[in-house]
């Protein structure tokens, strides 16, 4: 659930910048780029540290049995 929320939450901040930026003009094209990569890697180390810790209950469970 949380990696659907994550893609969910980063597609609709990315839209938005990319939407500020037709509005607003090129000026601010470089921040708003800047901003969606780091919306996007942010959202990947979300996914990567949900696996992480998904694998890890998994392990724990099997090493209890």
């Amino acid at each position: 659930m949380a990696n659907t929320i994550t893609f969910i939450s980063c597609g609709v901040l990315t839209l938005l910048l990319l939407i500020a930026i037709m509005f607003a003009g090129s000026h601010l094209l470089l921040p708003a780029i800047f901003m969606i990569v780091t919306i996007l890697v942010g959202g990947y180390c979300i996914y990567i540290a949900d696996g992480m810790i998904k694998q890890r209950a998994e392990i724990m469970k099997k090493w209890e049995d």
